[in-house]
């Protein structure tokens, strides 16, 4: 790009050479001489050559190198730059990803532990809550049975000590009839007396029953039993009456075996029931612990990854800063260099121009 100014500045200089100086050109040197030390460090060495050698070819030669020079540099500068600029945008982008990547990864592990693992547990406790209810109520069905059962045995108990008792009144006055009738007479008095025992023996089983005997001592009252079909007629009462105590008896124990069976079904049935409970609370109360650690697991394992993704985020925050401070050195120098390029270009264009080489020559003549 400076060859092919230079020679196109070259023919305009050879095409212009006995041309008068524009107010362009004029105002161009100008411009150059007053463009710091630099420029008049320039003009001085311009006129040094000029003096010297009558020509200014060294100073054009060694602003062409240095401008080629200048060149390299700013691609070398561009070339180094690109090469950062892709490592850049490397890690930027694995950093980029990291942090998707994490940030996924704790959603994940969030939603499994708002969705799955703390629902889960509160249900459980639920369920354990609802366990250890049906667990009390079933150890209360067990005793309010055991206390049935008590009290079913102590009623049957009591029955057949009074039935028994009643059917030895009833065998006691049977035996005194027996007895009576081989001789010749019974006491009406003693035959009541044993009615009188039998009746209060006999009492607690039924009312009627009672009642029998009642009207059976108020007819004895009116007999001396002095007839044979009397005292038969009684003994066959009698007799009835003791078949009753036995079967009432008979009915009780079979009454009280019925309510063993079933009381032992019962207890069979309570006792399944409370095992059934107990796997279950043990299933759900190991379920539940598991799901504890879980939690437990999952939270200490979304502080790691929160710290990690602030790492990355951190990361990438001072490789997007390092880059953006880099990118200004960068454009800096390149600023620089470019501005380097432009005045030694100027510089040539000025160099080439008449009205240089007459402000030069001026120059020259006022030293002298």
């Amino acid at each position: 790009m400076i060859v092919a100014l230079f020679i196109t500045t070259a023919l305009a200089i050879q095409m212009n050479e006995q041309a008068t100086l524009t107010t362009e050109a004029q105002t161009a040197v100008r411009q150059f001489l007053q463009s710091g030390p630099l420029g008049k460090m320039m003009f001085e060495f311009a006129q040094l050559e000029m003096h010297a050698s009558g020509a200014v070819d060294i100073l054009i030669e060694v602003l062409k190198a240095f401008g080629r020079q200048q060149e390299d540099r700013l691609n070398e500068e561009n070339t180094i730059w690109q090469n950062r600029l892709g490592d850049h945008n490397a890690r930027r982008i694995q950093y980029e990803s990291l942090v998707t990547e994490g940030g996924l990864a704790i959603n994940r592990d969030r939603k499994k532990l708002t969705q799955e693992y703390e629902p889960r547990k509160e249900e459980l406790n639920e369920i354990l809550t609802t366990l250890k209810t049906n667990m009390g109520k079933n150890e209360v069905a067990k005793k309010n049975a055991e206390a049935l059962r008590a009290e079913q045995n102590s009623q049957f108990q009591q029955q057949a000590n009074e039935i028994t008792e009643a059917i030895k009144a009833t065998d006691d006055t049977l035996e005194y009839i027996k007895r009576c009738s081989q001789g010749s007479f019974i006491e009406v008095d003693k035959i009541n007396d044993h009615l009188l025992f039998l009746q209060k023996k006999s009492s607690k089983s039924t009312d009627y029953i009672g009642s029998i005997i009642q009207a059976l001592m108020q007819i004895s009252e009116k007999q001396n039993f002095a007839d044979r079909e009397v005292q038969k007629q009684l003994v066959d009462l009698l007799q009835s009456l003791r078949g009753y105590f036995v079967e009432t008896l008979q009915a009780a124990y079979n009454d009280e075996d019925q309510q063993k069976l079933l009381h032992e079904n019962r207890m069979n049935q309570l006792e399944n029931e409370k095992q059934v409970f107990e796997k279950q609370y043990s299933d759900a109360y190991a379920e539940r612990e598991q799901r504890s650690l879980q939690i437990e697991d999952t939270n200490r394992l979304l502080d790691t990854r929160g710290k990690e993704l602030q790492g990355y985020q951190d990361r990438l925050t001072t490789e997007n800063n390092n880059f953006s401070q880099n990118q200004k050195i960068h454009d800096d120098l390149v600023a620089a260099i470019s501005g380097e390029i432009g005045f030694i270009e100027k510089a040539l264009d000025v160099l080439m121009t008449q009205a240089f080489s007459d402000e030069l020559q001026s120059a020259i003549n006022k030293a002298k």
